[in-house]
């Protein structure tokens, strides 16, 4: 009887080592998306950077975005990790969520507004949990919405806190479309903007983002900061006067919840 070799495997041999190989190069074509994590990562770059074909990078792209560990830039057509890889490469998201739920609580009672934990993902502010004001008029996004950076308090609270040169690349890839009157269209203005927002040590979307909402954001800090919280609500009842009160119970609790919290999360100075 005929000794197995490489030339003639059993088929349950052959398939593991077809799988095997095909979990190997997932992981690959993971690996290098992850090291353009700041340009994003265009598929000839991914082809030259993995050594494999062309219509094979592209079928493991395919299939890894639509399961949502990777996301594709419709504008520049590169790829960058995906909301679902965030959460699976370490139980932060998900811990953070269960650990802030009740500050968030305490936030939407004192002050019956909707407040929003957000995460930078990919090019994308993504709210990852809400608890929403009881009030009948109100501004309430769902989780797993997205919003834009350049528009909201919860992007602007998180950009302030990330190296210039990554949200200039981040601006260059998502362009800053007009969303209100007061959307901040042009990249050179919110560089500045920004600066107010790490001196005042809050972001506020001021009707930039829905023409009836304002809202105030804080960044949670940690080695990379991703996260930020927020209260939002109708103009009507959320005067400009009131945001620097908020701010203020918004980063007590934030610094509440650092105490209390494993890395990355960690309290203000």
């Amino acid at each position: 009887m005929p000794r197995p070799n490489s030339r003639t495997l059993p088929s349950d041999d052959a398939q593991s080592v077809a799988g095997t190989r095909a979990i190997r190069r997932t992981c690959l074509v993971l690996r290098e998306v992850g090291a353009a994590a700041n340009t994003g990562a265009s598929l000839p770059q991914l082809v030259t950077a993995t050594g494999m074909p062309k219509s094979s990078v592209h079928r493991y792209l395919e299939v890894l975005v639509q399961e949502g560990f990777i996301e594709r830039d419709a504008q520049g057509g590169t790829y960058r990790l995906g909301a679902r890889i965030v959460s699976l490469a370490s139980n932060e998201t998900p811990l953070l969520v269960l650990r802030a739920r009740p500050y968030l609580e305490r936030l939407r009672d004192r002050f019956d507004e909707t407040v929003n934990l957000g995460i930078l993902s990919g090019d994308n502010i993504v709210y990852i949990d809400i608890v929403e004001s009881p009030k009948t008029v109100r501004l309430a996004a769902r989780v797993g919405d997205r919003d834009m950076v350049h528009a909201t308090a919860l992007g602007k609270a998180i950009a302030a806190e990330l190296p210039e040169a990554e949200v200039r690349s981040l601006l260059q890839r998502t362009g800053l479309p007009r969303r209100t009157a007061n959307t901040i269209t042009r990249a050179s203005e919110f560089m500045s903007h920004l600066e107010l927002v790490r001196r005042h040590g809050f972001a506020i979307d001021d009707q930039e983002n829905d023409v009836e909402g304002r809202c105030v954001a804080i960044a949670i800090p940690g080695p990379r900061v991703q996260y930020a919280i927020s209260v939002s609500g109708i103009t009507s009842r959320f005067p400009m006067s009131k945001t620097v009160d908020v701010a203020r119970e918004m980063r007590e609790l934030i610094s509440e919840l650092a105490e209390r919290s494993m890395p990355p999360v960690k309290a203000y100075p």
